[in-house]
């Protein structure tokens, strides 16, 4: 068998139409393939398949499209820069068989000699829905027309002996707009591809500043809250109590011997001393109190929503149990104890938060003077003598 080959210019550019027609059996009748290097680089190779029993009707599709790339004065293609292949099938089964990845532009006639073109269109939906389809038919099918659109034809186009001008724009309205859909896709996947970035970007930046708030209130060595957010609680604590009458007390801790531990077992031993009081006195908290260290050896507590005898007993509790820790991590020769001053702002009445504070502060040193005390409860009397 002879191969005809089509080789035409366009606008100073060398194209080539690749022709491959095929009997229903899948033989070739006619193979042309043609590699042109173009005047300038970057071009990409487009795929037409038309599938059409009619070996004559076929020739002229594939003539039109041929004529128009090679008719300088038509500016129905004037700004491709692309490869042309036209592959001819002349059955559905042979359509079928072939392969999806190689389709850029489907022409089927919407009759075929084992099939229909809507049976083409429907399978390259299924496979390749990026990829447009143009039914051909008779003026005598108007009606399949709308059918053919329906169904999700790019295009229906009637043959009526002017193929030569109506298909070639046919063609370059359905490449250009698979062109702007594609570049669409990419650009929406891109865009999906950012903000899912910017999604999780968003997210460490909220865990980042989640953890530099945490760390902006907590006491590095007990973990604890520190003295500046202990600040901001008791104010927002005390305006809540005085405005609402709520009960709030505050208890002050000093650990007793704690100096002479440290100078005698050194700062690391002191330190495991300071984080052993903090988890007592976390075990010993309500998740509404805030356990602060105050500095030094010194420990707070604020505790809204507490009466005095509460107070009291929450703070012998944290007094036995610092007694029980010590002794079973230390051992019995270690003397370290807990000194707590309770205050409650509905006995003694303070002018503000700093003054139950201060209050506090007095019962703590009352209970420091005490041997046989571990906890005291501000009064008007220590107030009024301190």
């Amino acid at each position: 068998m002879r191969a005809k080959l089509y080789s035409f210019p366009l606008l100073g550019h060398a194209m080539v139409i690749c022709c491959r027609i095929f009997t229903s059996t899948g033989n070739a009748r006619n193979s042309n393939t043609m590699n042109v290097r173009l005047k300038s680089e970057g071009y990409s190779r487009r795929r037409i398949t038309i599938v059409e029993s009619d070996t004559a009707i076929a020739q002229k599709l594939v003539a039109a499209i041929k004529t128009n790339r090679t008719n300088k004065t038509s500016n129905a293609f004037e700004c491709t820069n692309e490869i042309i292949e036209c592959e001819v099938m002349s059955t559905q089964r042979e359509f079928f068989d072939s392969d999806p990845a190689k389709w850029d532009l489907v022409i089927t006639a919407s009759h075929l000699r084992d099939g229909s073109g809507f049976d083409v269109l429907s399978y390259v939906q299924g496979l390749r829905p990026d990829v447009p389809v143009i039914v051909t038919g008779t003026p005598d099918e108007a009606d399949a027309a709308v059918e053919a659109v329906r169904a999700g034809a790019a295009d229906y186009l009637m043959l009526t002996g002017h193929e030569m001008i109506s298909l070639p724009v046919t063609v370059q309205k359905c490449l250009a707009l698979q062109v702007i859909r594609t570049e669409n896709d990419d650009l929406h996947a891109e865009l999906s591809h950012s903000l899912s970035e910017l999604a999780v970007a968003n997210r460490e930046l909220q865990q980042m500043i989640q953890r530099l708030e945490i760390a902006a209130r907590t006491d590095d060595l007990t973990k604890l809250s520190n003295r500046r957010w202990l600040n901001l609680m008791l104010d927002n604590r005390w305006e809540e109590a005085t405005r609402n009458g709520i009960p709030l007390a505050f208890l002050m801790i000093d650990l007793d011997g704690f100096k002479r531990f440290n100078d005698t077992f050194g700062h690391q031993k002191g330190d495991e001393v300071l984080r052993l009081a903090a988890r007592v006195l976390e075990a010993n908290c309500r998740s509404i109190d805030v356990s602060a260290r105050f500095g030094g050896d010194e420990f707070c507590i604020l505790m809204p929503h507490t009466d005095p005898d509460s107070a009291v007993r929450v703070a012998n509790r944290i007094a036995i149990a610092f007694d029980e820790a010590v002794a079973a991590v230390a051992g019995p020769d270690v003397h370290v104890s807990m000194s707590v001053g309770v205050s409650h702002w509905q006995i003694t009445n303070p002018v503000n938060a700093d003054e139950l504070v201060r209050h506090a502060d007095i019962a703590m040193y009352a209970a420091k003077s005490d041997p046989d005390l571990h906890v005291v409860l501000c009064d008007d009397q220590r107030k009024s003598a301190a």
